[in-house]
This record gives structure tokens, C-alpha cells and sequence, in this order.
């Protein structure tokens, strides 16, 4: 009971210190709610809002078609928000604005085009891309596809339904502005079912980790991964604060005081690794509390996990802190080491926001990713955030965190002089 609240007396006293260090507290802290709260604001700026997505592609749309199919086309085109399909006066004249590099692609809606489809004839719209830019052509190409796929759909179905009747013998009889009217409201039933199908689809498409847990994507994804990304490299700046901290004191002679008092020597490391934990926690708490009230970021469907996998990175951060100071000279040192350390495990682990994360890519690079802290640290909470996995799902990246925070643990007990 004695060394516990010895324990909590030496975390008290280094958490009074910590909070007087506005400087380190800004650097933990602040930096990367700014840095992390940029970065978000950027992507989502970049990848467009659903309701008003920005226009990604400017085509030219020469429609020679006089008939309903030929006007639905462009009427379509018009109104997808992603591209800006400007109409032009001939054939010649859009493909001079590709040549020119003014439009991605020239779309031409042939003449006959309403005809050949009431006959039920092949035809085909034709696609003018600009060989320069392969990326906007293949979206035209994608965007036309799917355009061109409802057209077709209503298409078959009104030569079903005219071959049907005339079969039947149903339009025998009657006039040309009959059958018309009875094609007509015929289709009309037919596309409001097929409407409401879309509307209320049977059949749905979700996406699903290895466990059949739903998981998001897109933009969404990519913050859920942000947050945690810098998240963890900030956690680790702390190597550089706690150890120097520790070499003031005994630079200053304040642990040789302390060792005067009838405590043991491990609760000394003990309290000032407990308090730069609770550090940790109150990072985490901070950044993805902003994350998740102002960029709507997933924290998952487990707290036990979300918590375990942040006890576990508080503890080989603050072991890493205690070793580093096992081994550096003075304070200033410690602090430089701490510094490099955490710049070059973040980038080797990961921790920079790129996508798809070194610590999911392959080669020498992913391999190597993998022996860093932040690898694993960075994989548990894209788990646990990102595909909604439990605590059996990350047993590995928290052993791995605990093993390694272990080691940097029982070196720096080992190592470390008091005097």
C-alpha cells in the first residue's frame, strides 16, 4: 500500500511539472489538433460534398438526335453535377476543343439514334477523348456507360412490350394514336415499378472486414485512419519530454533527494512513467473527441478494444521515454534523441497520413514498418476504428505493443543511473 502512494506521490509531482511546460504541452497537444484538423478539412474539401460535389471534367455534347432518346441523354448529362457537358454546334467544333485541350471528351448523340432504339437496332453514341488526359476520359467513358445503360433498359423494354401487344393482337385494331397511348401508359406502369425497385432495392451492397463486421469507406475511412495517424506520432514526441525530464532531475540532484526518502527505487519510475501515461490518455481523449464532433470520424463498435489498444501505446511510449534516458548522457541529448526517434518511427512506421498506410504495404518498406511501435499501434486503431473489430480481433498488435514496451521496460530499470 506504501509503494502505491508513493507511486501516485511521484506521478502527482511530475504531473504539476508537466502542466507548467506550456511549450511541451502545446507541442503534444495543440500541434496536432492543427495539424490533424487541416488535414481533414483539406481531404474533405477535396473529395467534394455529396450534396454539391464539385465539377471534376469539362465535355462537349453534340446531340443530332431530334427524337426522346437522344434529348434524355443530354437532359441526364446536363444534370450530373461531376461533369459540365456544354453543347456544341457541330462534330468539327467539339473535336477542336479537344484538340485543344479545352474539354476531357466530345460526346456525339448520333441522328438516328431515337430511331434505331424504337426499332431495336444497335447503335451507338460516340466518345471523343483527349489522349492527354487518361484519367478524365476513362470517367467520361464510366459516366456514358451508365448513362447509355438506362437508355438501353428503356429501350428493350418498349420493343418488349410493343412485340408483346402485337402479338397478342391487342393493338390490331387499333389507331395510330391509340397505340401509341396504349404503349405509353403501358411503359409509364412499367418504369414507375422499376423506379421503385431502385428506390427500395432488394438486393444491397456493403462492405465487410474478414470478421463480416460492415465497414465504411471513402473519405470517412481515410479520417478514421487521419486522427490516429497523428495521433500516434505526437504520442511519441513524448520519448524526447520524459526522458530529459528525468536527466534534469538528476542533473539537479532532485532524484538523489528523493532516493534519500524510504521509498523504493522502482516506484520513482513507476510514478513519472504513470503520469506521462496519463499524458498519453489525455492525448488521445483530446484528438479523438475533435475527430469524431467535427469530422464525424468512426471510433468502432468496441470501447474495451479502442482503450486497450491506448493503454498499450501509452506503455511502450513511456518505456521507450525511460530508456531513451537510460542511455543519454545529459538532457539535452535526450531530448535531440527523443526528437529523431520520433520523426523516424513515424515515418518508417506509418504514422504520416498516406494511403494506403506503410504499415498495410508490401516490399522491404512494409517488412520494416512492422518492427516500429506506430506500426502496430497505427493497425490497431485502424482495426478497431475502421473495421469495427473487437479485442480478440488486435490480440496481436497488443501483445506485440506490451512485449516491446516490456523490453524498453526492463532494459531501462537495468540501465538507468540514479546519481
Amino acid at each position: 500500500m506504501k509503494s502505491i502512494n508513493y507511486t501516485l506521490s511521484v506521478a502527482g509531482k511530475e504531473i504539476r511539472l508537466i502542466l507548467k511546460d506550456r511549450g511541451s504541452l502545446a507541442v503534444l497537444i495543440l500541434l496536432p489538433i492543427l495539424l490533424g484538423s487541416l488535414f481533414a478539412s483539406l481531404n474533405m474539401m477535396a473529395a467534394g460534398d455529396e450534396e454539391n460535389p464539385s465539377i471534376l471534367l469539362e465535355v462537349s455534347l453534340v446531340n443530332q438526335d431530334q427524337g426522346p432518346f437522344g434529348k434524355e441523354i443530354a437532359k441526364s448529362l446536363t444534370a450530373i453535377r461531376e461533369i459540365n457537358a456544354v453543347a456544341a454546334q457541330d462534330i468539327a467544333a467539339a473535336e477542336e476543343r479537344v484538340i485543344q485541350g479545352e474539354v476531357s471528351a466530345a460526346i456525339i448523340i448520333p441522328a438516328d439514334f431515337s430511331e434505331k432504339i424504337h426499332s431495336y437496332t444497335p447503335t451507338a453514341v460516340e466518345v471523343i477523348v483527349d489522349p492527354a488526359q487518361p484519367e478524365g476520359a476513362s470517367i467520361v467513358s464510366g459516366i456514358m456507360n451508365q448513362v447509355v445503360a438506362e437508355i438501353t433498359v428503356w429501350g428493350e423494354i418498349q420493343y418488349g412490350v410493343r412485340s408483346i401487344m402485337e402479338e397478342a393482337g391487342v393493338l390490331a385494331e387499333a389507331g395510330p394514336d391509340e397505340q401509341r397511348a396504349i404503349e405509353a401508359q403501358s411503359m409509364g406502369v412499367i418504369m414507375t415499378q422499376l423506379n421503385e425497385l431502385r428506390r427500395n432495392a432488394a438486393i444491397s451492397v456493403i462492405s465487410e472486414n474478414l470478421e463480416g463486421a460492415q465497414v465504411e469507406g471513402g473519405i470517412g475511412l481515410f479520417l478514421t485512419f487521419l486522427f490516429p495517424a497523428f495521433t500516434v506520432m505526437f504520442i511519441f514526441f513524448i520519448v524526447g519530454v520524459e526522458s530529459s525530464s528525468l536527466l534534469q532531475e538528476r542533473e539537479a540532484g532532485t532524484l538523489r533527494r528523493l532516493l534519500s526518502a524510504p521509498l523504493p527505487r522502482w516506484t520513482v519510475i513507476a510514478g513519472k512513467m504513470l503520469a506521462y501515461g496519463l499524458l498519453v490518455i489525455l492525448q488521445v481523449v483530446i484528438l479523438f473527441t475533435i475527430g469524431y464532433l467535427l469530422f464525424n470520424i468512426s471510433l468502432g463498435s468496441s470501447p474495451v478494444a479502442l482503450i486497450a489498444i491506448t493503454l498499450a501505446v501509452a506503455f511502450v511510449a513511456v518505456s521507450l521515454g525511460m530508456l531513451v534516458a537510460a542511455f543519454a548522457k545529459t538532457s539535452k541529448q535526450a531530448d535531440n534523441i527523443g526528437m529523431i526517434m520520433a520523426f523516424v518511427l513515424a515515418g518508417i512506421g506509418g504514422a504520416f497520413p498516406t494511403w494506403p498506410p506503410l504499415f498495410r504495404s508490401e516490399g522491404f518498406i512494409g517488412v520494416l514498418s512492422k518492427f516500429t511501435p506506430h506500426a502496430h499501434a497505427l493497425e490497431g486503431y485502424y482495426r478497431v476504428m475502421g473495421e469495427n473489430a473487437g479485442i480478440t480481433q488486435i490480440l496481436p498488435q497488443l501483445g506485440f505493443l506490451i512485449l516491446m514496451g516490456l523490453v524498453f521496460f526492463l532494459i531501462a530499470v537495468w540501465r538507468f543511473k540514479f546519481e
